[in-house]
């Protein structure tokens, strides 16, 4: 049975009219995407960050406004990315991250009037900061300046020597500089870097009384071919100590926050090699026993429902203090995310249940905040007696024009467990359509019930878009996520499939009017599904994907993950038959579907060549394929891409199921 998502009070005024008008690709243009927050320490206000597109690049601006609700106020009008907003203790001055000066630097900006200062003059800028608990120096994550792998001059190299597996990331390229921790003053000074430049920092806090740093890095000479960071510790000041293991797990440790808490507390993975479908824990350290709260809940702590709503920065795994006892992060929880308390005395709390996506959370004067998206794109809410309390419209107004009703739905599989999935309605309507089933990328993530852009513009051009958390996907429990470990394309197939003819069941469109699409490993599925289901689907997009796991080993910067979560072992030479069971390329043949094939060049997840291999077979054999590719872009472009060219992708995905599925 389909039960609707009723959230009046997460959405925009403007959502009310009765027609919704059809969203276009060009009305991305105007999307404002609220990023991260921080409350103050009386926790009298909240600034965040709010992203705009101007003359075809992003901007990035901060504002503020009250806690108990009020008009937000801009603080910052630069045309720059302003990012990472962070009070000081007194919350006098607001420290964050801009490019107005070219690399981005740290700014200090005082509250009560006067203009922003730059504190730094790091060669290649910074990438965070953190207030000392005093509020007299601030500690640094910057590139340690010391070069890995060029030969002769960084300006123009004779070439580039590497040895290590870890030697490139998608989005940023070669990792030719660690990252360091650095430590700064204030009052001005030059940068001091405590940790050493032969392994990369993730993450770093202080301790509450400011005398040491921990850290989050893989010391192991192991570190070079990948990378499963621990707890460390190092006195704030620089000198010759070296770094003492604070905590460690099985798996690897992504995010720490120490003061005010006695004890640091941490995010991290319990099962060795950290695979995605384990999941992501809340661990108390007081740098000698270690211990997991909340522990047989099993419960994700993290915010595992991603799209074109959130900004790159957001995608990861946070947490912070309300106060000296207790924790504040986000659990993924089927399709949603839900801000949480811990307490050190073991105590669990959920501090909010609607079914929405909250991307990211701050804590400040015993308040917590979040930033939230329902059926529509994030805003800002205040988390008090157990609910969310807009504080903010910036987002999701300008979307309300095109809002229309998502629709919760739960489809029982013959196997006895139902699929969660999400149904937009072409034009809002409940006539028989054309039916696009959209697969999310992981396969250890979530869709939830935010659409993202290119399923608005697909209703809007009268397809019913459905989407879903098949076997595989994570916030339904560990077992779930790891259900399709080394059988890609069995469990989660099946599941998909089932969403799919459910469709026709109810009378939402005809088994020959489905298209499907997908990216990264929802273009895996794409691929998977048109050679081992040839005919289900008409006409299907295909994005970043990966069809060829033996090349996909050998060539994205996380292929060794890949191909032993896909297949169940890492070690193709013993294992060749079953990595090309595993590739969807060996059936792509029987493919006789229109395909389109969309690719950014510079992908290092799944590389340009794992959609080559699909278009020369299938343009070899004469089929209707066609290939799109994207210049200088990485693997997430729908979220952080040039806007001209997430503007044209949308009108292309739009554009190929009109022409072969009509509407």
């Amino acid at each position: 049975m389909a039960t609707t998502i009723e959230k009046p009070d997460l959405k925009s005024r403007a959502q009310a009219q009765l027609r919704p008008r059809p969203f276009k690709a060009k009305d991305l243009l105007n999307q404002v995407v609220i990023q991260g927050l921080a409350v103050a320490p009386d926790g009298e206000s909240v600034v965040y960050v709010r992203r705009t597109v101007q003359d075809n690049k992003y901007a990035r601006r901060l504002w503020r406004v009250p806690f108990k609700g009020g008009r937000p106020e801009q603080l910052t009008s630069a045309k720059s990315n302003d990012t990472r907003p962070r009070f000081s203790p007194d919350g006098r001055t607001l420290l964050f991250i801009s490019d107005r000066s070219g690399k981005p630097q740290v700014w200090v900006m005082p509250l009560l009037g006067g203009e922003p200062r730059q504190l730094t003059d790091l060669p290649n800028g910074a990438g965070a900061a953190e207030w000392s608990p005093d509020g007299k120096r601030v500690l640094l994550l910057a590139g340690s300046g010391e070069k890995r792998f060029l030969v002769g001059s960084s300006d123009d190299p004779i070439a580039r020597r590497i040895r290590d597996y870890t030697w490139k990331i998608d989005g940023g390229g070669y990792r030719d500089e660690l990252t360091s921790v650095w430590i700064t003053d204030l009052e001005g000074g030059k940068a001091a870097r405590i940790t050493a430049p032969a392994y990369d920092v993730s993450g770093a806090c202080w301790s509450p009384d400011g005398k040491h740093i921990a850290f989050i890095a893989d010391l192991r000479k192991e570190a070079a071919l990948m990378d499963y960071s621990q707890l460390w510790s190092l006195p704030s000041r620089p000198g010759k100590d070296q770094p003492l293991p604070m905590a460690s797990v099985a798996g690897a440790v992504f995010n720490t926050a120490w003061a005010p808490g006695d004890h640091a507390a941490f995010l991290g993975t319990s099962e060795p090699q950290s695979p995605g479908w384990s999941n992501i824990n809340l661990y108390l350290t007081d740098g000698k026993a270690t211990h997991q709260l909340g522990a047989g809940r099993d419960l994700d702590i993290w915010n595992t429902t991603y799209g074109d709503f959130i900004d790159n920065e957001q995608f990861s795994p946070q947490l912070c203090w309300i106060d000296q006892q207790h924790v504040a992060v986000l659990v993924a929880h089927r399709g949603a995310s839900h801000p949480y308390s811990f307490g050190a005395d073991g105590s669990v709390t959920a501090l909010a249940e609607e079914d929405v996506v909250c991307n990211a959370i701050a804590a400040g004067g015993g308040r917590v905040a979040v930033v939230a998206s329902g059926d529509g794109p994030a805003d800002v809410y205040a988390v008090e007696d157990g609910k969310l309390r807009r504080l903010s419209d910036d987002g999701s107004k300008w979307f309300g024009p095109f809002h229309r009703r998502v629709q919760r739905i739960e489809v029982p599989h013959p196997e006895g467990h139902n699929v969660d999935a999400w149904l937009l309605r072409a034009d809002g309507e409940a006539r028989k359509a054309p039916l696009i089933v959209a697969v999310h990328g992981g396969p250890n993530l979530s869709y939830g019930p935010t659409p993202w852009l290119e399923m608005s513009a697909l209703a809007g051009a009268g397809f019913h878009v459905i989407w879903s958390n098949p076997r595989g996907s994570t916030g339904y429990g560990q077992a779930y996520a790891r259900a399709i470990a080394g059988r890609w394309g069995d469990k989660d197939a099946s599941d998909i499939m089932r969403v799919a003819d459910w469709a026709v069941e109810q009378g939402l469109t005809d088994k020959d009017r489905r298209g499907v699409f997908g990216l990264s490993y929802g273009g895996f599925m794409t691929n998977w599904l048109l050679g081992h289901h040839p005919g289900a689907f008409k006409a299907a997009v295909s994005e970043n994907p990966v069809t060829d796991m033996l090349a996909q080993f050998a060539s994205s910067d996380f292929g060794i993950q890949i191909g032993s979560g896909a297949i169940g072992v890492d070690q193709p030479w013993d294992h060749l038959a079953e990595y090309l069971e595993r590739s969807p390329y060996t059936k792509i043949h029987l493919n006789e579907s229109p395909l389109l094939l969309l690719q950014a060049e510079q992908d290092l997840r799944c590389p340009p060549g794992q959609t080559e291999m699909v278009f020369t077979i299938l343009r070899s054999l004469g089929r209707e394929v066609e290939m799109v590719r994207y210049p200088n872009e990485s693997h997430v472009m729908l979220m952080i891409g040039r806007p001209d060219r997430r503007v044209d992708r949308i009108e292309r995905i739009v554009g190929w199921f009109e022409k072969h599925l009509g509407s």
